[in-house]
């Protein structure tokens, strides 16, 4: 028994640091300025050839907002 109360106070540390970093990056990326389509003069719209382009949700936010 004393294992399985061990096993489930690592799990739950593991989850509340998880949780606190996923709070951290969110609120880093909060403060970074958003990028702006169309002010970079290299960000023409057209797909470039050394960038994937992005499919995904998390591709999406990560490109967008470096999470």
């Amino acid at each position: 028994m004393a294992m399985a109360q061990d096993l489930e106070q690592t799990i739950s540390a593991l989850q509340t640091t998880a949780i606190g970093n996923c709070r951290k990056r969110i609120e880093e990326a909060a403060h970074k300025p958003k990028k702006i389509p169309g002010g970079d003069p290299a960000d023409s719209g057209a797909p470039c050839r050394d960038k994937k382009p992005a499919h995904g949700v998390t591709s999406v936010l990560r490109d967008k907002y470096g999470l």
